[in-house]
């Protein structure tokens, strides 16, 4: 008898919740919100996706001042940054700033991705396993 399981590829929801960046929140940040996705378990090709952990939040402080405290923040704990994407959009097609840091010894990527509105900069942070 042959019996298919099927798995969540990469590292489960609460085991990345356990890594310190997981809730690594901007000083002073406003209007703070967790993000999370279990993960999906797909039969066929693609495997399925990866489960996510991170946050989002507001600041009145600008993009480079966030963006610099993620990067010195991650650099100084080993991770290495892979993506710095200036003028990417998001999803809505706003205009944002993307950068990616991978540890490729536990392999996990690390994104933040910034937006401005007004005075207000706002950020999430978005950790999961690498494929």
């Amino acid at each position: 008898m042959l019996l298919l399981t099927g798995c969540v590829p990469g590292r489960s929801l609460s085991s990345l919740a356990t890594e310190p960046e997981a809730g690594l929140t901007y000083p002073g940040s406003t209007d703070v919100h967790p993000v999370t996705q279990p993960g999906r378990v797909q039969f066929g090709l693609d495997g399925g996706d990866v489960a996510v952990t991170g946050l989002s939040g507001t600041t009145t402080h600008k993009q480079r001042e966030v963006l610099a405290f993620y990067s010195h923040a991650l650099t100084a704990n080993g991770w290495t940054q892979t993506t710095d994407e200036p003028y990417a959009e998001t999803a809505s097609g706003r205009p944002s700033h993307v950068m990616q840091w991978d540890k490729a010894a536990l392999q996990l990527t690390y994104v933040v991705v910034v937006t401005t509105e007004g005075e207000t900069t706002k950020y999430e942070i978005q950790m999961e396993s690498l494929r």
